[in-house]
C-alpha cells in the first residue's frame, strides 16, 4: 500500500477485528510518532491507553474497536504555546496513524462529546491544566482496508489562491 492510498483514505468508516491490541506495539508507534514538528521541544502530550481488558471503562466507545488511546495535552496559559501544542499533538496523532498502517493497525480519531466533560475527564487522571485533544480507536483491519476505503472516499480538488 502505498502512502498517497492510505493519507486519501477515510478512516471513520473501518471494521476492526476483534484481535487485542498490545500496548507494547502501542508504545512502539508512539516512540517514533512522538518526532512530530513542537516548537520548543515541550512536547505537551501524554497518553493514556485503554483495552477492553480493562472493562468498560468507555461506555460510549467500549464496543467500536479493541482499544484506544486517550490523547492528552497540556493547556498553556499563554494563548500562542497553547496553540502550538494542539497543533504539535494533531501532527503526532497523523504521524501515528500513519505508522500504525505499516502494522495493518486501523487508527479512527474520534472526539466524543464526553471529552469535554471534566468529571468524565477526571475519571481517566486528566488534570487541571489538561485536555483531551482526541480519542484514538484501535484495531487491526483488513490489508485492503484502506484502499476500499480510499475508493469509495469521493474525490476532492484543492485550489489555492494567490495575493
Amino acid at each position: 500500500m502505498k502512502l498517497f492510498d492510505i493519507v486519501r483514505g477515510s478512516k471513520n468508516d473501518l471494521t476492526f477485528h476483534s484481535r487485542p491490541v498490545s500496548q507494547q506495539l502501542v508504545l512502539e508507534l508512539l516512540n517514533h510518532a512522538v518526532w512530530a514538528p513542537n516548537h520548543g521541544l515541550r512536547e505537551p502530550w501524554r497518553f493514556i491507553f485503554v483495552d477492553n481488558e480493562s472493562g468498560n471503562k468507555m461506555p460510549e466507545v467500549h464496543d467500536r474497536a479493541p482499544a484506544h488511546l486517550i490523547v492528552v495535552v497540556k493547556e498553556e496559559s499563554d494563548a500562542h504555546k497553547r496553540d502550538e501544542d494542539f497543533a504539535a499533538t494533531c501532527c503526532l496523532m497523523q504521524n501515528f496513524q500513519l505508522l500504525a498502517w505499516e502494522k495493518m493497525l486501523g487508527v479512527r480519531i474520534t472526539m466524543n462529546e464526553w471529552i469535554y466533560d471534566r468529571q468524565s475527564c477526571g475519571s481517566f487522571g486528566i488534570q487541571e491544566k489538561e485536555r483531551i485533544a482526541a480519542v484514538l480507536d484501535l484495531g487491526y483491519v483488513d490489508s485492503n482496508a484502506a484502499a476500499l476505503s480510499a475508493a469509495r472516499r469521493a474525490r476532492t480538488e484543492v485550489s489555492i489562491s494567490l495575493l
